[in-house]
């Protein structure tokens, strides 16, 4: 069986970019007909070889969806798996069995999602919030979670990550990794940036680090800079940023290793999320977390602290028919308050890293993947054999 995985390069310092890396090298040794990449995002251009497998490149469509056929059936596939939103994709385009390996990060789950995996041959859900949803409306779907590279993102030496970082060794450090693409922000950057400035108030040693677009440089991002200003925070000794070269060019492994490792806490409580790459890689490195206690955010929490769906307000989206939540100020203050209180309790380091050790990607191929393509590689000749009965 030869798939082709459609979703960003694996270049690319995105969400979807890390796991294609993380899984795609682990999926080929699976593979008996190997593996491709058409990447809609991240490569523009040529047909890549990146360690030995090919990767495709965009044409026009901003999803791909104008090659995500074509490319398949050029690269002799016997099946695409879509790492992406399910909804963008256009199956019609598709001549070969699709699997969605896709996000739920609504309640419930949209009807527009639900109509398109229907058509799918089998979806894969990333959460065990997206399982419950699915199997609310009665979809059948294998749950593949996410994975981390644990030899990678581990415990370190706090001291020295800072030292790398040229981070202050006595302040207490908040810190969010999340993308900064849309307004009003799903990552829920005002209201984070809010409850941090009233600790701040309250606790004149603490800092906040923001690893994002600043959103000065157009996009569809919030402005974070007038903002921060807004709240009475000062660039360069409340608030840092990451260097927005750096940002668009991408972070090695080895800074976003320092960065988990130099935080105090990192906080992830967004609107919604399919999964939340951040909150489980703060976690192996021994940070620990504040999330929201709703989508998939409440089941990665291994230690530290969650807001109440009870502390935030339902927030309609007409486009999904479906709701997500979105936390007070005050709440996530309070939140940054137990985990100032909380600091030099290493026991949260141990409790961290524990708990998103089976989400190593070796761990997640040998017991989630590498059943779920015997499954599709069964459906796959199942359906052959049929079609040879029908033209015979």
């Amino acid at each position: 069986m030869r798939l082709n995985w459609f979703s960003n390069s694996p270049a690319a310092t995105t969400g979807y970019g890390v796991q294609t890396k993380l899984f795609v090298p682990r999926l080929a040794k699976l593979l008996d007909g190997g593996i491709s990449v058409t990447a809609f995002f991240g490569v523009q251009s040529g047909v890549l070889n990146i360690n030995g497998i090919k990767v495709y490149p965009n044409f026009k469509h901003p999803y791909g969806q104008d090659v995500i056929g074509a490319h398949a059936t050029w690269d002799q596939a016997d099946a695409v798996v879509t790492l992406v939103d399910a909804w963008v994709i256009e199956n019609q385009n598709i001549d070969v069995p699709w699997f969605p390996w896709f996000p739920i990060d609504h309640e419930p789950m949209p009807a527009n999602v639900l109509a398109k995996v229907r058509q799918a041959a089998k979806p894969i859900v990333m959460s065990k919030f997206g399982k419950r949803m699915a199997e609310q409306v009665g979809l059948d779907v294998w749950y593949v979670p996410h994975g981390v590279d644990t030899s990678i993102f581990k415990p370190l030496d706090r001291e020295e990550a800072r030292e790398h970082l040229k981070w202050p060794q006595d302040k207490f450090i908040v810190g969010m990794v999340a993308a900064n693409k849309d307004n009003p922000s799903r990552k829920a950057f005002h209201e984070q940036i809010a409850g941090f400035a009233a600790l701040h108030a309250a606790h004149p040693d603490t800092m906040l680090y923001l690893h994002t677009d600043d959103g000065t440089h157009g996009g569809n991002g919030v402005d974070l800079i007038k903002f921060i200003r807004r709240m009475g925070l000062v660039l360069g000794e409340d608030v840092l940023i990451c260097d927005q070269y750096m940002n668009g060019l991408g972070f090695p492994d080895s800074y976003m290793v320092d960065v988990y490792n130099g935080l105090d806490v990192l906080t992830n409580v967004a609107m919604g999320e399919g999964f939340g790459i951040p909150i489980l890689e703060a976690q192996a490195c021994g940070t620990p977390v504040i999330v929201g206690d709703w989508t998939s955010m409440s089941e990665l929490c291994f230690a530290g602290w969650k807001v109440d769906k009870a502390e935030a307000l339902p927030v309609y989206h007409d486009f999904f028919d479906a709701f997500q939540w979105q936390a007070t100020a005050g709440a996530i203050a309070d939140r940054m308050e137990q985990a100032y209180e909380a600091k030099g309790d290493y026991s949260l380091r141990n409790q961290a890293r524990r708990g998103a050790l089976p989400y190593d990607a070796d761990d997640v191929t040998r017991q989630y993947w590498k059943p779920v393509l015997k499954e599709m590689r069964e459906m796959i000749e199942s359906k052959s054999s049929a079609m040879e009965l029908v033209t015979f």
